[in-house]
C-alpha cells in the first residue's frame, strides 16, 4: 500500500508530528510505502517576511524566515495536486486537531481525494461524528492508531473484511459504526521515530541566541490531572476501558529513541512535551539521567509547580535540562482552583520558580486570560505574579474551550460558529466567558508582555497598545525596541 499522511499545519508552525513519525516507521516495517503532504512550508501569497528582528527573543545567526526566503508562493490545492500526481496514494491518512480540521475540508472540496481517507488524531477521537459529517471520510481512528493502521492497510491491500478492526470507525449501509477500542499500546514497543519523513526545517530550534537542531519529543501519554480546560480528560473518557491512561516508557526506550534521532538527524535540543516531567519519581528520573548523560543533549520541559524539589532539579540538570515551563494560568488563586481545577497556591508557584531559577534553569510561564468570571484586575494579578517570580519569558493566551472539555460543557460552548466553521484561536475572545468585553480581552493579550516587562510607571503608555490600529502597533514596536536596548 502507498499511504500518504497529511499534516494540516499552519504556515511555519514548526515541530515534528510524532504520531505520524511513529506510524510511518510501523508501516514501513510492514512493507508499505509512506509519503507526507505537509502544509507547514507551503508559502501562501499573504505571507510577508518580517523587516526587523523580533525583539522579544535573543537574535540568532539566521531565522526560520531566512530558511524559507527562496520558497515559491503556492496554493495548498495546487501543491496537493502535484503530490497526488507524484505519489499516487492508495490511502490518505490525516492526523488532525480541531483547529485544523476545516483546512482538510476546504482542501478536499477543492481537490477530491482519489482514494479512501482515514482521519485520526485528537479531533477524530473526541468528535468522530463531526468528522463523519463529511462525505470524503471513509474511516475514523478513535484513539491510538499504531495497531489499527497496519491492520487496515493489510485488509485494504488484500481485499479483506475490515469491519472488526478495533479503534476503527466506518460507514456501512448508511450507518456509522465505531468499533470496540483496543488496549493501549506498550510504549516500550514503540519503534524509533521517522523524523526524516519531514522537511528538515522542522528541526530549526533557536535558544538563547544559538540555533540547534531538534523538535518535540514525548515519553509519556496521558495525564493524571483533570484541568477543566484540557482535552486530556475528554480523551480519557473515550478510552476509559483501554488501560492505565497516564503511562510512560522505560528510560532505556527514551535513550534508544533519542540516540537514534541524534544519529539520524543530528538533533541535540529537544522539547519534552510531557505534561509534567517532575510527576515522575526520583528513582525513575535518576535512571533516566544515567541513560541520557552520555548523549550530551539539551532539553526543555513542562513542570507542575507542586512537583518541584531541589533533588529533581539536580537530576534534570545532570541529564541536559536547560529550560522549564510552568503553567501559572491565572494569578488569582480562586479562579485557578475553582474555574480551572489547578489547585496549587501562589506560594507553591513562587517557591517552585525560585528553586528552578536558583538551579540555573531558564523559566517561562503559560498564562491564560478571558477566563470565566475574570475581571480586568484579575489579569493584572496574573501579570503581577509573573513579575514577582521574575519569569524569564511569559506566554499568554485567551482561553479556548476545546470540545468536550469541562469548561465547554459547563458553558454549553459550540466550537463551530454560525457559519459552520470551527472558531479559530484568533477569535477565542468571541466565546465571551469573562466579565470583560471581547475587545478588552484582545487588547490585554496584545499588551500582556509589555505590562510584564516594563515598570509600572510606564503602564499608562502600555495601555495605549491595547487599542487596535497602526499607531498602537508602532508604539508596541517602539516599546520592544526600548526593552531590547536596555537588556542587550
Amino acid at each position: 500500500m502507498k499511504v500518504l499522511f497529511i499534516n494540516p499545519n499552519n504556515y511555519l508552525a514548526i515541530g515534528i508530528t510524532n504520531g505520524i513519525a511513529i506510524l510511518s516507521t510501523i508501516l514501513k516495517q510492514k512493507g508499505h510505502e509512506v509519503g507526507l503532504f505537509d502544509f507547514t512550508f507551503i508559502k501562501p501569497k499573504e505571507y510577508i517576511a518580517p523587516t526587523a528582528v523580533n525583539k522579544r527573543y535573543s537574535p540568532t545567526p539566521y531565522t526560520l524566515d531566512d530558511l524559507v526566503a527562496n520558497d515559491p508562493v503556492q496554493s495548498i490545492a495546487e501543491a496537493f495536486k502535484e503530490k497526488l500526481r507524484e505519489f499516487k496514494p492508495d490511502l490518505i491518512a490525516v492526523s488532525v486537531m480541531t483547529q485544523h480540521f476545516d483546512k482538510i475540508t476546504d482542501l478536499f472540496r477543492e481537490v477530491k481525494p482519489p482514494c479512501k481517507v482515514i482521519v485520526g488524531g485528537v479531533h477524530a477521537t473526541i468528535c468522530p461524528e463531526d468528522v463523519f459529517a463529511n462525505d470524503f471520510v471513509d474511516f475514523v481512528c478513535v484513539g491510538e492508531g499504531s495497531g489499527l493502521l497496519p491492520e487496515l492497510c493489510d485488509c485494504l491491500e488484500k481485499g479483506l473484511d475490515y469491519s472488526k478492526i478495533k479503534n476503527l470507525g466506518f460507514r456501512k449501509d448508511g450507518e456509522i459504526h465505531i468499533n470496540e477500542l483496543r488496549p493501549f499500546a506498550n510504549l516500550d514497543e514503540i519503534p524509533n521515530l521517522d523524523w526524516k519523513l519531514f522537511d528538515e526545517r522542522h528541526l530549526f530550534r533557536p535558544f538563547m541566541g544559538k540555533v540547534y537542531k531538534g523538535s518535540f519529543y514525548v515519553m509519556s501519554r496521558g495525564c493524571p490531572d483533570r484541568c477543566t480546560y484540557c482535552v486530556n480528560w475528554s480523551l480519557r473518557e473515550v478510552q476509559t476501558k483501554c488501560g492505565q491512561y497516564f503511562r510512560y516508557q522505560s528510560p532505556s526506550t527514551t535513550a534508544r529513541q533519542l540516540s537514534f534521532l541524534k544519529k539520524e538527524c543530528g538533533t541535540t535540543w529537544f522539547k519534552f512535551g510531557d505534561d509534567s516531567l517532575m510527576l515522575l519519581s526520583e528513582s525513575y528520573l535518576e535512571e533516566l539521567a544515567e541513560h541520557l548523560k552520555p548523549l550530551d543533549i539539551h532539553f526543555g520541559c513542562s513542570i507542575r509547580p507542586e512537583t518541584v524539589t531541589k533533588r529533581k532539579i539536580e537530576i534534570l540538570k545532570s541529564m541536559g535540562c536547560v529550560a522549564a515551563t510552568i503553567g501559572i494560568e491565572s494569578g488569582n488563586e480562586e479562579i485557578r482552583k475553582n474555574v480551572l481545577n489547578r489547585r496549587m497556591t501562589n506560594e507553591q508557584i513562587e517557591n517552585a520558580i525560585f528553586l528552578l531559577k536558583e538551579g540555573g534553569l531558564r523559566v517561562s510561564t503559560f498564562n491564560m486570560i478571558g477566563l470565566p468570571g475574570e475581571r480586568r484586575e484579575n489579569v493584572f494579578e496574573t501579570i503581577e505574579l509573573n513579575k514577582k517570580v521574575k519569569a524569564d519569558e511569559t506566554n499568554a493566551y485567551i482561553i479556548y474551550p476545546h470540545p468536550h472539555t469541562e469548561i465547554s460543557r459547563k458553558y454549553n460552548i459550540k466550537f463551530r460558529g454560525p457559519d459552520g466553521r470551527v472558531v479559530p484561536y484568533s477569535k477565542a475572545s468571541s466565546f465571551a466567558l469573562s466579565q470583560m468585553p471581547p475587545e478588552e480581552v484582545e487588547g490585554l493579550l496584545r499588551a500582556f508582555n509589555l505590562y510584564f516587562k516594563l515598570p509600572k510607571e510606564m503602564w499608562p503608555i502600555v495601555k495605549l497598545v491595547e487599542k487596535k490600529g497602526e499607531t498602537p502597533e508602532q508604539l508596541s514596536v517602539a516599546l520592544y525596541d526600548y526593552i531590547y536596548s536596555i537588556n542587550k
